[in-house]
């Protein structure tokens, strides 16, 4: 018959750290080992096997909502088009648990977290780093992208009262209002894998970067929004407005844009749904003097 050890399977949570910033997850970290293949195929048999031309090292988790490191979590608004966000030196992330050290030496985030202003969430969604094979390293060791070691305590530093949860109001131009479920600000993060044959992928170029916030308007006049779809010929820049999205509870976000077209507006018809319903929003990006602004600033109130 049979026997299993039971002492082989191993749970439990970890901490991660990155850029100085200590991060806990609101549910689990998921570390995902990513081989890229081409296909062997042969004309009498089809496809023999596969073979590897890149690896790449894949964390995500979702952090709790702690703002102290807003820096480290969005550090893209100002960066130049087509520069490398893995920069000159490598990056490491840790991953600590108590049984296991795991150590990615090469990472950078390549998926920014939604950001959630409600007083019925936390602020925070999903984030995504990508560990990639270290500067001058072998591609052919697997301890060139990460390096596993004795585990560790998770500390006691975390604070609770960091997490927070708050109500949220928007100004637009000269209008301001709430929203009947918060502001949610997502982001387009586009971006350009450098591969170099033989090695794989070395660096990441960023190609775009784009924010969107959507909310539901409540406690302005049906028509508020109206003006920014009037007067536009087929081929005209949409208008444009300020925007600034904000708590005066301490700890909670405060978000800036000098810029946002105005999307779409929806309005429902329902004895059960307000009147107005989505309002969607896309940064602008603008310059001074011929240089490119911040698309948005992020800031801890």
């Amino acid at each position: 018959m049979a026997t299993f050890d039971r002492t082989t399977i191993v749970r439990g949570p970890c901490k991660i750290t990155y850029d100085g910033a200590t991060f806990y997850s609101k549910g689990g970290v998921t570390l995902t080992m990513n081989q890229s293949t081409f296909d062997k195929e042969v004309d009498a048999y089809g496809m023999v096997g596969k073979a590897k031309t890149d690896m790449q090292l894949v964390v995500e988790f979702e952090p709790v909502g702690e703002i102290e490191a807003l820096t480290t979590l969005f550090p893209y608004g100002s960066t130049t088009i087509g520069a490398s966000i893995y920069g000159s030196s490598d990056k490491a992330l840790i991953i600590v648990a108590a049984d296991a050290t795991y150590t990615i030496h090469n990472a950078a985030i390549t998926k920014l977290p939604t950001l959630r202003c409600t007083a019925n969430n936390t602020q925070l969604g999903s984030v995504q780093f990508t560990g990639l094979v270290k500067n001058s390293a072998n591609p052919n060791a697997i301890t060139s992208y990460y390096t596993a070691s004795a585990g560790a305590a998770i500390g006691t530093a975390f604070d609770p009262a960091l997490i927070i949860a708050a109500p949220y109001t928007a100004t637009l131009g000269g209008s301001s209002f709430s929203s009947s479920d918060g502001f949610e600000i997502s982001f387009d993060l586009a971006l350009t894998p450098i591969v170099v044959d033989g090695i794989g992928t070395v660096t990441m170029a960023l190609g775009n970067i784009g924010s969107t916030i959507s909310c539901t308007p409540i406690g302005v006049a049906t028509g508020a929004f109206d003006t920014y779809f009037d007067g536009l010929d087929a081929g005209e820049e949409l208008g444009v407005a300020t925007l600034d999205v904000s708590t005066t509870v301490t700890g909670g976000l405060n978000f800036d844009a000098a810029a946002v077209q105005i999307i779409s507006i929806d309005r429902k018809f329902s004895p059960t749904e307000n009147r107005l319903g989505k309002l969607t929003m896309a940064a602008k990006r603008t310059f001074t003097s011929g240089s490119p602004n911040a698309l948005f600033t992020i800031a801890a109130v």
